[in-house]
């Protein structure tokens, strides 16, 4: 059964259908939410909210767009919002706490599972994630859908409702912008994470 005809089944009273939706799109979603969030349990949370709202808002659902659009466009909206309470959220713990200090080096060999691979595996990790966090909103998004998601910038202009060609061009921008923010957070060390 195809989503349109199980969203209208739903607003007719099925209500016992929405299972069907969740476990199609639940570990799509959860999988786009962790890009945000890098945070399994904030993922499962985030998701959650975001079929919660979903499931309110089925009779809004008009069939111009597909129904994972939709649904996509709810998950991205919720992501970004997410996103700017947490960047307040960290501007304020580092004025409310700035008399703290946190041993990164005690982080990092806590979560080091085997010696030099296991290192720059996840050195490269963090640096990719720490710099695509950072990226500006507009580019963020294109980059987790279109490298993470392995959405297609025509699928990404769907869930945005920005232009194709925006989205292409904003692509190219955040790749070209990740690249050199890259380069600058490695500066002078090994360059593993370009290549």
């Amino acid at each position: 059964m195809r989503d349109e005809e199980i969203v209208s089944y739903i607003v007719k009273g099925k209500t016992e259908l929405f299972s069907v939706i969740i476990d199609r799109y639940q570990s799509k979603v959860f999988s786009t939410v962790y890009h945000y969030t890098h945070d399994q349990e904030e993922a499962r949370d985030l998701t959650q909210e975001i079929f919660i709202k979903l499931y309110n808002n089925l009779q809004s659902y008009k069939s111009k767009a597909s129904f994972s659009t939709w649904l996509y466009r709810i998950a991205v909206n919720r992501c970004i919002d997410w996103t700017r309470k947490k960047k307040l959220q960290t501007v304020s713990a580092f004025y409310d706490s700035s008399d703290e200090e946190i041993d990164i080096y005690d982080t990092i060999a806590d979560r080091v599972e085997s010696p030099e691979e296991a290192l720059i595996k996840q050195e490269n990790k963090v640096y990719i994630r720490k710099v695509v966090e950072d990226l500006p909103e507009i580019y963020k998004t294109v980059i987790i859908l279109y490298y993470f998601e392995d959405f297609s910038p025509q699928e990404i202009s769907d869930i945005t409702g920005v232009p194709k060609r925006t989205i292409e061009t904003r692509l190219y921008r955040g790749k070209n912008l990740l690249k050199l923010r890259l380069e600058e957070l490695i500066c002078g060390g090994e360059k593993n994470v370009l290549q």
